[in-house]
This record gives C-alpha cells, structure tokens and sequence, in this order.
C-alpha cells in the first residue's frame, strides 16, 4: 500500500511524505522548496517532490492521510481546553476576561475548512489522522524497538488543541492512553521565554539552551515550581498564572508574567532555570508514567524533543534502558507520521526501524554538473574524493558537502553539511561569523561510530537516537582534549555516530581525516545561511557556498576550491 501523507494545515513547516508498505520512502518540507524557514503555505511544491523522489504519479498513491484535524472536528479537544480555562478564571481576573473575548473566536473559526486537495487526488480514499497522533505514528512506527512493548510520548506546544498524549505500542497497533490539553503546555511555556530573552519562538529555543549552560538555574528554577502541581499533570499542572503565558506567549498578557518572575536576572540566569524547570518537571512525569505503562523503551516525537540535553536525561533514567525520537520530531514530520498511522490501520503494518534520514531532493552528478556549469565556478571530479576532503579538513579548511538526498529533518546529518576542524575552539565564532549565526553552543561532532565510546563512554551501540543528532552525551576526557570545538562549557556534545553502512561517501572523508589526523570527529553543522532553511539543490548548495566564502564545496562527486578559483580568475 502506498500513502501520501499530507500536512497542509500546521502553523509551521507544512509538509508531504510517502509511505510505500510501512516504510518511509520520501519525505520533505515546504520549506526547503520555498526557501521560506517555516513556510506554512499548502504544500504543493512538497507534494510534487516526494513523488518525483519516489518515481511515483498520482496514479500509484492508494490512500491520502491528512495531518491535523479540520477545525470543526477539533470542536471536543476546544471545548476540553475552554473547560479548563473557565475553571482556571476563577481564581485570575486576567483569565476571566480572556475567557469571555475568546467565545466569538471559538466559535466562528469552526466555520472554516480544510484547504482543497489537488485536482489530481480528488477522487482518492482518505483518512484524517490528529495532530499528536500523527506525532506518536511518527515516533512509534520508525522506531528500533521491534516487537517489543514500547511506550510512546509526545509533546510540544500545541496541536489540535493539545500540547501532548500517551500511547502504548505493540505490533501494529498503538493503544491510545490519554490526551494532554494545551493550557498546561511546558513547551509554550519555554517559547514564551525564548521570546522573553529577545529572541524568535519556534526557532530560537535552541539558543536558549545553549544559554543555559551560563547561568544560575536558582532562584528562577523555585519560582517556576512554587506554580505548578506535579501530582495533577492532566488537568492543572500550572496555577493560572503560568496559564497565562502559555494562552498568550507573546502579548503583554503572558509576557507580564514573566517579567514579574524574572525581572531581576540575567539572561543566562533565566535561561538556566527555565530548563532546569523544564527538565524536572517532565523528568517527574515521564518517570512516573513510564512506571505504570510498565515500559523500558520510549518513542517521542513533537517539538519538546528537540531539547537535546532533556533527551540526555530522560535516557538516564534508572528505569528506562533506551529512547528514539523521531528524527523530524516537529511538525514538519507530521505527515510521515499520519501515513505511517493510516498504514498501520489498512495494511497492519508494525514498526520498522528508519535507518538513515535522506528522504528528501537528491543532489546527483547530472543536476550538480548543470549548476556548476552554469555557475561559471572551476571544478572537478577527484578520483579520490574523500582522501582529498579529509586531507582539505586536515589543513584546516572548512568544507562543505551537499550530495544525495537530503536530511529529513532539522540536523544536517552528512549530505547538506559544513565539515571543520574540531580541535580549534574558535572555529565556532568564525563559522557563526560566515554563516551569521548567534549560537550559544558549539558546534556538533560527527564521529566514527567505532571510536565513540572513547570519546561518550556513556553511548551504546543500541542508542541509535546519536545517529541522528538527537541526544547530548557527557564528552570524556580526550574528547575535551582532542575537539575542544564541538564540547559546551557543560562538557556535552550533541554527535552523530555513523556507521560506514549509513553513509559510505560521508564516512569516508571522516575516516580519512581520521588516518591524517588521529581524530575520528570533525564538526559537522547545517549548511545555510542565518534564518534560511537548509539548502536543498545544488543551485541552494552553491550559493550558500559563495554566499559564506568557504574553503571547498563537494557538491555530488564534484570538488570545488576557493584556492583553485582565486588561481583560476
């Protein structure tokens, strides 16, 4: 059975995806296609695409699986959601006149649809699969753990009027546990925060914790906990107070709230404690829930598991042996997850296992030699092409690769990638310098999965979340010594552990800075420009690559050289 799935009606990261028999085969966002970071628009240019990376028409697709529910058939997680607001307003003036200026807004947006399919999809079957359904799909469904009893999580700010839900998964079927509306959402809360900070929501909650390595977790960690109720996650997990943020992240209404809790600190001080809050307050939960689902394994997805060193202590749980999160684990998953979920209920089809995430466009030597020629840049074709990457890095060169297909997801895992050195720390001000980026991290690792352990004792084989740079591990001594570059001043790094069978071409170059070198990492960060998506075709390759005057480009099996292009003009 083939599906197409569809997320056409997200705030962020529209997207399409296709399953072909349980397996994902192609999937990418609108984004990368518009060069629009985040584009909510209708997904065709998405569409279009993974049909073209699949080799597929219109006519081979069986069944459409939409993500997000339509505003109508959202109606009971909104009445859900008002209910607990009207009870909340009770206590908090400020919620109560929020509350009677929602009713219009409720009630009026249940009059608008769905966007319309294309013509050429019209008359096919279709299922609508809900926002943290298609998340869990996602998670579950691509996941290691087999046959084995898996619980499953997801959470993020808020979708269909939820900010999270609880399955088990066994077999093909997953087992729907309970729903989490969205006035209680942590991850709203953190977004809230991250435009408290100065910087953007949805795209900078990774600088904030980044940032949170340079602060003081107290005394802002006590306050955020003196306004919640652990022991009541599914109805009033935060006073009304905190509700307030979550209900209007960026007005004054949420951000006042803020201000009072935060006013008299620093920004790393803030940033601190909202993570150390946020890693106990779900440390708490997902311990206490894992226990009574009886589960050792765990699946996430949603926005929440982008937080990498909240993964890191989740996994270190004394009653969790292991965790995967989705490699697309936002929205822009979410329509591999709903076709995944749609494949599961017509095709019985159980979990398997999602090896590698270069699902999106291909960059080849046909399409990569048509923009190089029409580039006008200087180029050829190395016999030895790794050999003189790892050589290139060795000398202390930055060099980009952008070559097969393209990550799935937010992490440049080795085929839309910028390659340096690790063992000068500097290197991060000079690549968030050529990039314009603002980072409070390093860098990450990439690293040859056979000196790993030397270099994270804590990884394990099984761990494969380090295969998609989801995790932060504690970096051991040689580490800090011998990639100085990629460890934070918490003495974590967020790697990619690969596997020669992941990534020949990509592994390679790695093993040869390796044999020049003695050190089998090399950083490895996304190749675009600040607040652009990460490049897609070579056209995107090569201007990205002009655009920050790097050292060398690999684009397809082809080397281009600032050196041999300054010789060569």
């Amino acid at each position: 059975m083939i599906i197409l799935g569809i997320n056409d009606i997200a705030h962020h990261n529209t997207s399409a995806a296709i399953i072909q028999d349980g397996k994902v085969i192609a999937a990418i966002e609108e984004e990368r296609l518009s060069r629009i970071k985040l584009d909510n628009q209708y997904p065709h240019r998405a569409i279009a695409e993974v049909l073209e990376i699949a080799g597929m028409s219109a006519n081979d697709i069986d069944y459409i699986a939409f993500a997000g529910l339509a505003p109508r058939e959202q109606k009971p997680a909104s009445d859900t959601l008002f209910k607990h607001i009207k009870e909340a307003a009770e206590h908090d003036s400020v919620l109560k006149s929020f509350y009677r200026k929602q009713q219009l807004d409720r009630y009026a947006r249940l009059l608008k649809k769905r966007p319309a399919l294309p013509e050429a999809f019209k008359d096919k079957p279709f299922d609508v699969i809900e926002h943290h359904h298609a998340h869990a799909a996602s998670a579950y469904y691509t996941s290691p753990f087999g046959d084995t009893k898996t619980g499953i999580i997801s959470l993020d700010g808020s979708g269909d009027f939820s900010w999270g839900s609880v399955w088990t998964g066994q077999g093909s079927q997953m087992a729907h546990i309970m729903h989490l509306h969205a006035m209680n959402s942590i991850a709203l809360l953190y977004s809230a925060f991250t435009v408290f900070l100065g910087f953007k929501h949805t795209r900078h909650e990774g600088k904030v914790l980044g940032l949170a390595a340079f602060g003081k977790a107290e005394p802002l960690r006590s306050r955020l906990m003196q306004e919640i109720n652990l022991d009541d996650w599914e109805d009033r997990l935060l006073s009304p107070k905190l509700a307030r943020a979550t209900l209007r992240q960026f007005t004054e209404m949420g951000q006042s709230v803020l201000r009072e809790l935060a006013h008299d600190l620093s920004q790393e001080d803030v940033a601190a404690g909202l993570q150390a809050f946020t890693e106990e307050v779900i440390l708490h939960w997902i311990k206490k829930i894992s226990l009574q689902l009886d589960v050792k394994n765990l699946a996430f997805a949603g926005g929440l598991f982008a937080n990498v060193k909240l993964n890191q202590r989740i996994l270190d749980l004394p009653n969790i042996e292991n965790i995967y999160i989705h490699p697309n684990m936002g929205d822009g998953g979410l329509a591999a997850g709903a076709a995944l979920a749609v494949s599961a209920k017509h095709a019985s089809t159980a979990p398997q296992f999602m090896p590698h995430a270069y699902l999106g466009t291909i960059i080849n030597e046909d399409n990569a030699r048509k923009a190089l020629d029409e580039s006008g840049l200087k180029y050829r074709k190395p016999e030895k092409l790794a050999e003189e990457a790892g050589q290139l890095l060795a000398n202390g060169k930055v060099v980009a690769r952008a070559d097969g297909g393209m990550e799935y997801g937010p992490r440049a895992l080795g085929n839309r990638t910028v390659m340096a050195s690790c063992s000068d720390a500097s290197i991060n001000k000079w690549l968030n310098d050529k990039f314009q980026r603002t980072e409070f991290m390093p860098f990450a690792p990439v690293i040859l999965a056979e000196h790993s352990q030397d270099y994270f004792p804590d990884w394990q084989e099984n761990q494969v979340a380090a295969h998609f740079m989801t995790i932060t591990y504690n970096a051991s001594e040689i580490a800090q010594k011998n990639i100085p570059a990629a460890v934070h001043v918490d003495k974590t790094a967020r790697p990619q552990i690969i596997r020669r069978q992941d990534n020949p071409d990509y592994y390679d170059i790695i093993a040869e800075f390796h044999q020049k070198t003695g050190v089998p990492s090399v950083i490895n960060t996304s190749f675009n420009m600040h607040e652009e998506p990460i490049v897609c075709s070579a056209n995107d390759a090569i201007r990205a690559y002009l655009d920050a005057e790097l050292d060398a480009l690999i684009l397809g099996p082809f080397l281009v050289t600032r050196e041999e292009q300054l010789s060569h003009d």
